[in-house]
Order: structure tokens, then sequence, then C-alpha cells
């Protein structure tokens, strides 16, 4: 009995400290609005497919910032580009959230993407330090990607008039080449089972978890009990089949490795890691390889699928919209006589173009509900209290197409990125097609150069149209997934000249 009145009065104890500290917390700021949910659940049951689309009517509804609960997990949805900035640039705010399971190594979260703290920031100075050494942003990161491009420009012209296999998997073969020969010194043939396997094996597994409803996301404990139903057990194999393709390269650098001659991204990393004798360096020792292996994956994934789905995107509507197309060749026509490749240097020149490039960032926002954030402590935040691990959600796809400051955002319509009389391009604070703040993406310059040199390449030399025997394709339709895919469509190309 004696015991028993104990374990009563501590857990009365501990209810009152919560409770206070609560009421603390709260004290003199607002409540976050937001949907009422259901116990245990929260608010899963009302996201349906699409949950942008959902995120979108609650924003609507309980304005820039309002609260939901996946699971027992607590989320705060931003819809306000200027919260956004704001928010994305307070270090209280630059976690990430901890997705038990779904990084490439099951118990460590480990890369450029998914890591935070000492880790994220000393791997993200060093990986953008060494990928500028490499070329990222050069000459010679340009002469990569016309390398590959002009492979693309010959299966393009081999097949003229014949409708093109699928039109994502062809560019994403040739983006994956030109990131990889700067992180491995290696180049793939286009038809490479073993790339092929890796790329679409893995998309087709993350596609099967959200079509599954993402629950093992917000309800983490689901792999265990139901691993096939949830769409865990195929991601993970497909995770580690992928890590073991990673390894085998690291250590065949390893086994080729001279000090003398660093060939490429992972030649340095390894000499980082080589000359690096204190334990407590993030460079140190078996947890740094992994820490490798985890970065070149990222690059992989993160690097080439969201470059090569907005390159398809543009194709699609580039093809819905000919006028649009015969307007953007004109410009390559005036600016290269169509003589000459387009160079990165044309970009100042090329107003419609870099508009047309925009446009398609904000009409596709292939990353609808952001890269998510997580709170590290808890923090005030425009009068309202954010407590710690709570996830920040940009809803990236409301800002992208809230008529309030877009007026006509279902419309494709390059010129909002324009000045009144056409001739100059004008950068929109409104876009954050790469996010934002501390956090903003490692890539964005290397995946505008390859939009803009793949797209006005192509197009110089081609007009595109769908292919007539073939279904034609939405311009908003889409499969449930992390990256919004457009639906699969076969084009016609017809040289030019």
């Amino acid at each position: 009995m004696f015991s028993l009145t104990l374990v009563w009065i501590f857990v009365v104890t501990v209810g009152v400290v919560w409770y206070m500290t609560k009421k603390k917390e709260k004290r003199g700021q607002k409540e976050i609005p937001g949907p009422k949910g259901l116990p245990l659940i929260g608010n899963i049951h009302q996201l349906g497919k699409f949950m942008h689309l959902k995120f979108n009517e609650w924003s609507e509804e309980f304005g820039d910032i309002y609260k939901v609960k996946m699971a027992t997990q607590q989320a705060v949805v931003i819809s306000n580009p200027k919260m956004v900035k704001e928010m994305f640039f307070n270090d209280a705010f630059a976690g990430r959230p901890h997705f038990d399971g779904f990084d490439i190594y099951e118990e460590h979260q480990l890369g450029i993407v998914n890591s935070e703290g000492e880790l994220w920031e000393v791997h993200r100075r060093f990986l953008l330090r060494q990928l500028r050494d490499f070329g990222f942003g050069k000459s010679a990161m340009e002469n990569l990607i016309l390398e590959e491009l002009n492979e693309v420009i010959k299966r393009f012209q081999a097949t003229e008039g014949k409708p093109t296999g699928s039109m994502k998997e062809t560019l994403s073969l040739a983006v994956i080449n030109a990131l990889w020969s700067v992180v491995s010194c290696q180049r793939f043939q286009h038809d490479d089972p073993q790339l092929m396997k890796l790329v679409n094996n893995t998309s087709k597994a993350v596609q099967d978890i959200f079509e599954k409803g993402g629950l093992i996301a917000f309800i983490p404990w689901l792999r265990h009990i139901m691993p096939e139903m949830s769409g865990y057990k195929g991601f993970r194999e497909t995770m580690d089949e992928n890590r073991k393709w990673f390894e085998e390269i690291v250590e065949e650098h390893k086994k080729t490795y001279q000090e003398d001659n660093l060939r490429d991204f992972i030649d340095v990393y390894l000499a980082e890691v080589k000359k690096t004798t204190d334990s407590n360096s993030v460079f140190y020792g078996s947890m740094a390889e992994k820490q490798l292996v985890a970065t070149i994956a990222d690059l992989f994934f993160a690097g080439t699928d969201t470059t090569s789905t907005t390159l398809s995107w543009a194709v699609l509507y580039l093809c819905k919209i000919p006028q649009v197309q015969k307007k953007f060749q004109e410009e390559i026509g005036t600016v290269t006589g169509n003589s000459r490749l387009v160079s990165v240097a044309d970009r100042p020149t090329m107003p419609y173009t870099l508009a047309l490039i925009d446009e398609v960032l904000r009409y596709s926002s292939i990353v609808p509900n952001g890269v998510q954030h997580r709170a590290t402590t808890g923090k005030e935040f425009q009068g309202y209290y954010i407590p710690k691990d709570t996830w920040i959600m940009p809803n990236m796809h409301y800002m992208h197409h809230n008529p309030k400051v877009w007026g006509d955002p279902t419309n494709f319509r390059p010129e909002r990125f324009l000045s009144e009389d056409g001739k100059t391009y004008k950068k929109s604070e409104n876009l954050l097609a790469f996010q934002i703040g501390r956090r903003q993406c490692v890539g964005e310059t290397l995946a505008r150069d390859t939009v803009f040199l793949f797209l006005t390449n192509i197009f110089q030399k081609f007009d595109i149209s769908f292919d007539p025997n073939s279904p034609e394709p939405s311009m908003t339709e889409t499969a449930p997934n992390f990256l919004l895919n457009p639906q699969p469509f076969s084009v016609i190309m017809k040289s030019r000249f």
C-alpha cells in the first residue's frame, strides 16, 4: 500500500509539473489554430491521397500558420514565404525530423539531407567547398553537362519522327552522369542495367509507401507489425541494396586511392578521413565512411531525381502550350543565331528563358510539402509557442499557387517573371523552389545550370510535340509520391534545321 501511494504521488507530481510547464510556455501567447483530429491518429485520416491538396484547403481556412497532428507527431504548416524565411534562418528551426528506418543506414541519421547539428554543419561546408573545387558553377562543370547533353541529342536524332520512350528516364541518366563524374570519376552507359535498376527501384519503393498513405513516416512502429502492407519491407530492401552498391564504389576507391592523385569527391573525402586522428571529429574512422556513403547517396538521388523531374515537366508544358515553345525558341535563335550551343554565359541575355524556368518551378512545385524542418528547442515565433521536436512543414504548393500572390496561378505564364516590357527578368521573393535559409538546397546552382543548358540546347535543335498515338498527359495530375512526377508521356522529336 505504501509503495502504491508513492507511485500515485509521483504520477500526480509529474502531471502537475507538466501542466504548469505547458501553461507557463503558453502564457501570453496565442494558440496555434488548426483542424481538429482524433485521438492516436490525429489528422491523418483527413489527408487523403494527396496531402498537399488538403494542406492547401487548411491554409485557406486557418491562415498562414496552423498546426496538424500526424498520429502522435505535432507539426506546424507555414503557408507564407516571409514566415518561412524568418523561420528557416533561425537556428532553433534548423533540425530535421527523425524518420525511423528511412535512412540509408537504418540505425543512423547520416548524409547531408537528414543529418543535423555539428555533423550536418561540418559536412555541408566541406561538401560545398569540395564541389566548388571540382567545378560546380564553373566552365568545367558546364563542359560535363554539355558532354552528356550531346549524348541525349544523338539519341533523339537517332529516333527522330518516332515516339520516344520515357522522357524522364532518358533525362535522368544524363543528369546522373554529369553529377556522377564529379562525385566518383565514373560515367555510366545510358542503358546500364545496374543504373536503370537503381533509379527505377528507388522511385517505385518510395511511391509504394506514398500510395499506401505514407503512414510509416508518422507511425514508425507500423513497420514492425505490418512491414509489407505499409510498403516498408520493399523500401528497406531497396535501400539496403542501394547502400551495398554505394559501399562497393567507396571500397573500389579505397583500393585504387593515391594520395598524390585525388580524382574526385570520394577521393578527397577519403583523404580527409585518412589524415584525421581526433576521435571526436566527424571525419574519424568507420562512421565517417558511413557518412560518405550516405552523402553520395543523397547526391545521387536528391541531386538527380529532382532535376530530371523538373525537366520532364518543362517538356510537358512546352508541348502543351506550343506558343510558349515558339517564343522560347525565338529567344534562343536571337542569342545564338542557332549556329552554336547555348552557354551559361548567355543567361543574362535570355530573360524569357529564365522566366520560363521559374514558371516551371512554380507551376510544378515538385516537392509540394517542402523538406521538413524540426524545432531543436522550444521557441516563440510570431506570438505562437513552437514546442521542441515540432515538425515545420513549408506549404510550397500553396505558396506557389496562392491567387493573392500570383493572381492567376493556374495559368502557365512565364511573363509573370518579366518586366512590363518583357525585356528584363524579375526574380520573385515568393518563389522558394529550393527553399531558403541555413538548409537551402546545396545543389541549386548545379540544378539551375543543368535545367538551363538541357532545355535551351534540346529546343534549339528540335520542335517537340506529344505522340498523337499516345494519351496526352495532364498538366496537373500526378501519382502520390514525395516528388510530384508527371504522368508518363511520349513525344515526337523533329529536327528544326
